[in-house]
């Protein structure tokens, strides 16, 4: 499976193996040990350099499949925590029992806003 799967990504992107051994800095030889009738598969740290190389996934890699995608989280500015420190100060003085309502009203709309440059 790997070995299809890198075969097929390196014919992909247009590349040939002498390429993609002097944009990893791994030899000619040991790619080829990952692509021919020996079907080696490579340790994560080369798999890695693979995968980036090739603009893929070490997942795609080894099962063919891409990976699943991950929410969209922004990004955490240096000030972040100053901005909202008082918000949080203002949440420690607040009764629990009003607690469980703030976060849920908090989470509906977090879902509800548009990311950073996104649409509504």
């Amino acid at each position: 499976m790997f070995r299809d799967n890198l075969k097929e990504q390196i014919e992909y992107k247009g590349m040939i193996i002498k390429e993609l051994a002097a944009k990893t800095g791994i030899s000619k030889r040991t790619i080829d040990t990952y692509v021919d009738s020996r079907a080696v598969i490579p340790n994560a740290e080369i798999a890695v350099k693979l995968a980036e190389a090739l603009d893929t996934s070490v997942e795609y890699l080894v099962k063919g499949t891409a990976p699943q995608s991950k929410p969209d989280i922004p990004k955490k500015e240096p000030g972040d925590y100053e901005k909202y420190k008082r918000i949080i100060d203002d949440l420690n003085t607040i009764s629990q029992e009003y607690l469980p309502a703030l976060e849920a009203m908090i989470h509906a709309a977090a879902k509800k806003l548009p990311r950073d440059g996104q649409t509504a």
